[in-house]
Parts: C-alpha cells; structure tokens; sequence
C-alpha cells in the first residue's frame, strides 16, 4: 500500500522551505475498530500493546478502537466456532490474525512420544492438513468481514535454548511450515498483509544465543513471545505494512534571515536568528514511541529508534563549536555544529517533553494491556470449560453454577483452576471490565495530544 501524504505551504515559512502535513496511515483510518485475533499469544497482548502504542503517538487524531479477541488455548478450529457469535460480531474493520500454536499438536512432537514414526509422521500430515482447511475458512471470513487483514505467521517455538523446559524438537519446523500455508493462502487476497513473524523471532533468537545458549526471545515455557518478543512482533509488522518511520523531522538555517529547508509532520511558527543560533516553535504531529526495558533485547538488534522512530532535528548553517538545545527553556542536549547539521533523532531522549508526555502514554498502554488479558480469561472459561453446559452466557448466576460445580469436583488444575475462580469473582463485572478498558484507551489518546514547544539552538561560550 501507498502512503499519500499531502503537501501544503505554511505561511510562517519563506517560499523556498518544503513542508508536508501530517502522515496518514496506509493500514488504519479513523474510527476503525481493530480487532486482533488468536490465542494465548494474543490473548497475553504483548504485541497488541506495542502495536496500540505506536498507532495512539504517531496518530494521535486518529481514534481507532482496539480489541483484543485472543483466547488462551484456541485453534483455527476454535475461532471458526466463535467467528459468528464473538469475532464478526465485533464489526471490525482491520482484523489481525495469528494462530497455529495449538494447531500443531506440539505432543506429536516430545520425544518421550510412544507413538512410532510411521504413526507420528502420519498424524503430522493429518494435522497439518486439518490447519490449511481451517486456517483458509478463518482468513475467507475474515478478509470478506475486514477492509483489511493482517495475518502474522505464527510465531517461533524457541526449541534450541538451554533452559528447564523440555523442547519438543520440531514443532518451530511446523510452525514455519504453518507461515508458508498462511502466506499461500493469503496470496490469492487483495486485501491481506502478511507479517513474517516466525522469520523476524527466528533471526533474533539465533543473535542472542550466538552469545548466550540461554537466552531467548521466547518466554521460559518456549511458547509464549516476552515482552521484548512482543515488540519484535510489532515492528517486523510496522516494516511489511510499510508504516510511517517519522515522528517529525524539521530541517532549518542558521543566519541572519533563518529558513525553513524541510518539515515533515510537524509545524514551525517564529522563526528566528537567536544569539548566534536560532529559535522557532514547533508542533509536531506525532509523539515518539518510548520503549520498555523489556524491549531491549529486541531494539538492540532491530534498530527500532531509526526504522520507526525518527524525530529529527536538523540545523545547518551553524558556525563550528557545540551548541546547546533548549525546549521549553530547559536544556535537553548539547551538539556540536556538525551533529546538528547532520540532523540528531530526538525520540530517545528522555530529557525532552515529549519523551514525558510519550511516556505516559505508554504506562496506560501497558495498564491496558494488563486488563484486557485479565478480562480475556472470562471468555477462556466460556469458550472451553462452560461449552455445552450454558446457552447464554448473559445469566450471570447460572454461569457460576457451572463454573462453581467444576471447581468443586476436583477436575480443574493449574490455569484452568486459576481461571475459574478468576469467572466466579469477575463474572458480574464483566461489561465493567470491559469500559475501563475503553476508557483507558481514551485516556491514551488524550493523553497523546500534541502540544506546540519552544526551540532554542543556543552556541556555548
């Protein structure tokens, strides 16, 4: 897709500055409702948050809605039995789509398996085969119900990591297999993207444990994508769907008549020659997107902060000697006259207001994130542990008959246990639940709204 970008002249600048106005999205539109879809890994939301954080600071006029459909455990299989009642009924219009982690069986693959290898190599092919059926119905109902579809190839089993947890050797193999099914499936549609997860999580996880045979992308289970797997996901998305790399980019010159050279998704206003410097205003139209710790292990062989996260600041015409910049009155670097003539990307220091105010977003993304995957566990015990025994999940107290008389008759364990006593305090606040995340969302955007800030590009004495 294309992003149109359209340019238009700002009375504040002289005629020869170029200047573009804000950066739309090729995927995303205004008032779209987002819908992303899966399993336990979309369920947990890692990816989701990052994705939401981007879209929320680099469009901030842009109210998307976004919903997290993810339910620990599903299959192509599960989302076709809840496509009707739960999925299309939320009337998306961008649908994102992983699945297959389920879908695998990836006990076929142990090696404490009894089943012998002719019978395991057939029961492979049976499943493989059982996932292209599903996986081509769930994309057809998707992509007709959708503007557009996004579908991720499964993400990586980390199976080579010198952990605890016993690997299954073969399952990342089907996965991979799984990601070209999707990627066939998805080439006949106009109106599919296909991010190459398992690729970008792959290439990753083999840099990190080139120098540590223990480390890994992937939680400690080998299943579930870390928080810094998660921001992997989301940026191999941002480059295949080919999003906006600029939160701002300003280019000025210094002299006696200062000039605007170049803008792009931002505005200057005032532009003036300042004690050897210069000073102007500017709005941006985006805020940078702040990046977790938890994000490093990805960023750091990713390069995020160039790729996505460009918010450049370009004075050229300065005489040599370091120059100190000031927003708002406070200092928040100091360069020399040829780091500022080359341009310094601004998004990763913390010093500058708008870092502050991204930041903030990023804490509601991540609170959001955390209640949406908390609220999700509802629909894991309607899903898989109540089918068959309730009609309408609306009765509140008969829900929790169900739900109790599991409980007591000793049959769930672990999560499943965890998960019931999670439906029988949270049940009756279920649409609760559900508008604080909502609203946290709205607080997100409010609270990306950009400001106009002051610039002074001052030379040290």
């Amino acid at each position: 897709m294309k992003r149109f970008i359209f340019a238009f002249v700002l009375s504040a600048l002289s005629a020869s500055a170029f200047a573009t106005g804000k950066i739309s999205s090729p995927v995303l539109k205004s008032g779209d409702t987002v819908a992303f879809v899966g399993d336990s890994i979309t369920h947990g939301g890692h990816a989701v948050e990052h994705i939401m954080l981007y879209y929320i600071t680099r469009y901030p006029d842009m109210r998307a809605k976004f919903l997290n459909l993810g339910i620990g455990g599903d299959s192509a299989g599960g989302l076709l039995r809840r496509m009707d009642s739960e999925i299309l009924k939320s009337r998306p219009s961008v649908s994102f789509l992983m699945i297959g982690m389920n879908d695998c069986n990836r006990y076929l693959y142990a090696a404490d398996s009894k089943l012998s290898s002719a019978d395991r190599e057939k029961r492979i092919a049976e499943t493989d085969k059982r996932y292209a059926e599903n996986l081509e119905k769930v994309v057809d109902a998707l992509s007709k119900n959708s503007r557009t579809l996004v579908l991720f190839t499964p993400s990586i089993y980390d199976q080579t990591a010198k952990i605890k947890a016993p690997a299954n050797v073969g399952v990342n193999g089907a996965l991979k297999r799984y990601g070209e099914i999707g990627a066939k499936i998805a080439a006949s549609r106009k109106n599919v993207i296909v991010a190459d997860i398992w690729s970008a999580l792959q290439g990753i996880n083999e840099a990190l444990q080139k120098s540590d045979p223990s480390a890994t992308i992937i939680g400690s289970d080998r299943v579930h994508p870390s928080s810094a797997g998660g921001f992997a996901m989301a940026q191999k998305y941002l480059s295949d769907a080919r999003e906006s790399p600029v939160v701002s980019k300003v280019s000025v010159i210094a002299g006696e008549n200062p000039q605007a050279a170049l803008l792009e998704n931002c505005d200057i206003s005032e532009l003036k020659s300042r004690d050897g410097g210069v000073s102007f205003k500017l709005l941006e139209f985006s805020l940078p997107v702040v990046l977790s710790k938890n994000a490093d292990p990805a960023e750091a062989r990713t390069d995020f902060q160039e790729n996505f996260n460009r918010e450049i600041l370009k004075v050229k015409g300065l005489a040599k000697g370091s120059y100190e910049v000031r927003i708002d009155g406070a200092c928040v670097g100091t360069y020399s006259a040829s780091e500022l003539g080359a341009g310094v990307n601004l998004s990763g220091n913390d010093k500058t207001p708008q870092y502050a105010q991204a930041e903030k977003v990023a804490k509601i993304c991540s609170e959001i994130r955390g209640k949406y995957a908390a609220q999700r566990n509802l629909y894991y015990v309607e899903h898989f542990l109540l089918k068959g025994k309730i009609s309408d999940f609306s009765d509140v107290q008969k829900c929790a008959a169900a739900a109790r008389e599991i409980l007591e008759s000793g049959k769930a364990y672990g999560y499943g246990k965890f998960a019931l006593e999670f439906y029988l305090k949270n049940k009756p606040r279920e649409k609760q639940m559900l508008e604080e995340v909502f609203a946290l969302q709205n607080d997100a955007y409010a609270a990306a709204e950009t400001k106009t800030h002051f610039y002074e590009i001052i030379p040290l004495k």
